[in-house]
């Protein structure tokens, strides 16, 4: 038996969280596009599911890394865009993709990078719109619409980004603790 459903996440750790609530309840991640997640019934609690960014990998170091966690025995799911979902049977006992401090805080960084690169983009966007919108052409409500979404996109994507920097933060200082 197969299930669809549609999911939006700011939040890559709830959605994660959510895949692995999913699993426990017997519905295994078997294909994932943006929104949308294709679940396939089995064994309830039978995987633990891990996602990833893989953006900032060169090729070469992200083929290398997909074979060790395979040889680790670490599946990959699938992979949609520059994101990744792997999973690992739960029999094998806890899965962590990052298991030291510093490799987490190198990750979250991989995160911050990203998302201030869409949060840039989408301000020059929105911006860019805004003042094409003020030089009186017939364009200039469409122009205007579409600068106040670009912007607002971006203060939007601000919240999952403050949330990564406080994490990281916390990291950080937990390794100084430690050091």
């Amino acid at each position: 038996m197969k299930k669809v459903k549609y999911r939006y996440y700011m939040d890559y750790e709830k959605e994660e969280q959510w895949v692995n609530d999913m699993a426990l309840q017997g519905w295994h991640l078997k294909k994932f596009k943006f929104i949308r997640f294709t679940f396939v019934q089995g064994e309830p609690g039978a995987y633990i599911y891990r996602n990833e960014l893989l953006k900032g990998l060169a090729s070469k170091e992200e083929n290398d890394y997909l074979e060790f966690l395979k040889e680790s025995g670490i599946e990959v799911i699938n992979k949609s865009g520059v994101w990744a979902y792997f999973r690992k049977k739960s029999s094998d006992g806890p899965f962590e993709i990052y298991t030291d401090t510093a490799s987490k805080v190198l990750y979250l960084n991989r995160i911050i990078s990203l998302f201030i690169f869409l949060i840039l983009i989408n301000l020059l966007a929105g911006i860019s719109n805004l003042i094409l919108s003020g030089n009186g052409s017939d364009y200039g409500l469409v122009s205007s619409t579409i600068g106040l979404w670009g912007v607002a996109v971006a203060f939007i994507i601000l919240i999952p980004t403050i949330k990564v920097y406080r994490r990281k933060k916390e990291l950080k200082e937990q390794q100084n603790l430690f050091d």
